[in-house]
């Protein structure tokens, strides 16, 4: 099989193992440029240059859709972007979200967030759509990244943070999701020590933006915070605390948050319990219009413990299977661990490393069938994406691939995200 293994089949004898999973590193939808990416014909130019027009196009003959189970297509993110989202909704719609400079300069720094839908009839992603009012600096490390959220009108909602300005900003689209409304600042009586980006959650005509705030020599002391909507958007609630600030929280991990199938708000993140426990904490609130009514912290298992001195400068994710699962990933002592939100689920470690390196920057995505694809990247440092690295289990979690044949480099100051296409497969974009 090819790199991503379930990528696609080849009908290739061994010795050609080698060229296919280069070939399928590309995909047959960007040589073919059905995904619409401006550098279509500048990887068909590096393929031929490489291995010669006749070997080109007997790969093209040979390299053939897998017949079973779901296919893998790996892609630069559009544009040169840089830190990708991707979110599917219920109706089965994909959406992306990235960074892009300005300048196409290694040097430049400034850019935009845009946002983009996928056209799964035209298997490409339609036009770029502005998002942030004024351009910022790339955030260089994963934990400032950005957020998304679609409502159940199909109305954006984005959450970004320009650390240089210490401020929350917030965008929501037209429900026709052609263009944005002027960002506006979100957080202001809760803004102290806030040193990683705040994540957003939307289902039906609520929204949630959720951040962590607190004296940064004091983590034992911080918590999460919660502002909510009941109008699509239009209007928020105060600030409010939601989590218990006995728990402290960590200054430097990013959190996770999602409703869940009965409407409660579930928020992921980590502790800074006497400023070593560094436990992944699971909350789920209980809200009314932009109320708190209740709140409940899940159990923590072993594989969400971390005693730990200093901050570990971690991310999460979670998707929504087709069933109404919600599957949560994020980083424990330096792997990769997924749990299923439902009462007396157990983590479970996705992966060992490949080496003594650390996991990190997980993603995951849930197809129709229930195939469940975790992305993540591999021996990273402070602004290095790393080596991509992915498992693939059935429904049942059975590991059905355990990664790529060659390696694929995450660009620097980004990292990995997927998503299930209609189609039953997958996408993943770096």
């Amino acid at each position: 099989m090819c790199a991503g293994r379930k990528l696609t089949r080849c009908a290739l004898p061994v010795r050609a193992r080698k060229v296919c999973t280069i070939f399928c590193h590309y995909s047959t939808s960007a040589i073919a440029g059905r995904l619409g990416y401006d550098g279509g014909m500048l990887l068909i130019t590096h393929i031929l240059r490489r291995f010669t027009l006749l070997l080109a196009v007997l790969l093209l003959g040979a390299v053939l859709p897998s017949v079973a189970g779901a296919a893998i297509v790996v892609q630069p993110t559009p544009d040169g972007g840089l830190q990708p989202r991707l979110l599917v909704t219920e109706d089965g719609n994909v959406h992306l979200l990235y960074f892009r400079k300005r300048l196409n300069q290694p040097s430049a720094r400034e850019g935009n967030l845009y946002y983009r839908q996928y056209l799964p009839s035209e298997q490409r992603f339609g036009s770029p759509v502005k998002v942030s009012s004024t351009a910022f600096p790339l955030q260089t490390f994963a934990i400032a990244r950005a957020g998304m959220a679609v409502d159940g009108s199909g109305r954006v909602h984005v959450i970004w943070y320009p650390s240089r300005e210490n401020k929350f900003y917030y965008a929501r689209s037209d429900a026709a999701r052609s263009q944005f409304e002027p960002q506006q600042s979100m957080v202001t009586a809760h803004m102290e020590g806030v040193d990683a980006g705040a994540e957003i959650a939307a289902q039906g005509d609520k929204v949630a933006i959720v951040w962590g705030a607190g004296d940064l020599s004091l983590e034992h002391e911080r918590t999460v915070f919660v502002r909510l909507s009941a109008d699509n958007g239009a209007s928020f609630g105060p600030e409010l605390m939601s989590g218990d600030p006995a728990l402290g929280a960590c200054a430097c991990c990013s959190l996770a948050t999602e409703y869940l199938e009965d409407q409660s708000l579930f928020i992921g993140y980590r502790s800074a319990i006497n400023g070593t426990g560094r436990h992944t904490q699971l909350l789920t609130l209980l809200t009314q219009d932009t109320a708190i009514t209740g709140a409940s912290y899940g159990p923590v298992n072993a594989l969400q413990e971390w005693e730990l001195t200093s901050c570990p400068l971690s991310t999460n994710d979670v998707a929504i299977a087709a069933n109404g699962d919600r599957w949560f990933v994020f980083e424990t002592e330096s792997r990769i661990v997924q749990l299923r939100l439902a009462a007396e689920s157990i983590p479970v470690v996705v992966a060992k490393p490949e080496s003594k390196t650390r996991q990190k920057n997980p993603a995951v995505a849930i197809n129709s069938e229930g195939e469940r694809l975790v992305v993540w990247g591999e021996g990273i440092s402070y602004n290095r994406g790393g080596r991509m690295d992915l498992r693939l289990f059935d429904a049942a979690g059975n590991v059905l691939d355990t990664g790529f044949d060659e390696t694929i480099e995450i660009p620097d100051f980004s990292f990995p995200a997927v998503a299930n296409l209609p189609d039953g497969n997958f996408l993943i974009l770096y």
